[in-house]
């Protein structure tokens, strides 16, 4: 198994997800965020509300208890499908805030299910 695919399989271990459904129905309750490049969004749009954090980024954007964030903020991420997403998720997890969940099927999923 390569690396990547490792850590990948790592971080949808501890970092739930959250089906389309289930976000629809509260969506307002979390903080969104966007973990795709700025180059993505302009060629394919975002979910509504979202804040775009690049999965790069993230450390030094995002920590509890600054920007008016608490460990346990709902917080929701997607990317383009999945993966990145979970590798974010799992750096907020590692960075302290504990109410992390991934888009199930990411932007691609959502713009299906919300079409």
């Amino acid at each position: 198994m390569s690396n990547l695919k490792h850590l990948i399989e790592s971080a949808h271990a501890v970092v739930p997800k959250i089906t389309c459904e289930e976000f629809a129905l509260d969506q307002m309750k979390f903080l969104i965020i966007d973990v795709r490049e700025g180059s993505e969004i302009k060629a394919i749009g975002a979910i509504d509300g979202a804040v775009n954090v690049p999965r790069g980024l993230i450390e030094m954007k995002l920590t509890p208890d600054e920007n008016q964030l608490h460990a346990d903020t709902p917080i929701v991420v997607y990317c383009g499908g999945g993966s990145r997403a979970s590798l974010a998720g799992k750096t907020l997890k590692d960075i302290g805030f504990t109410n992390v969940q991934n888009l199930e099927g990411g932007f691609r999923g959502w713009k299906e299910f919300s079409s």
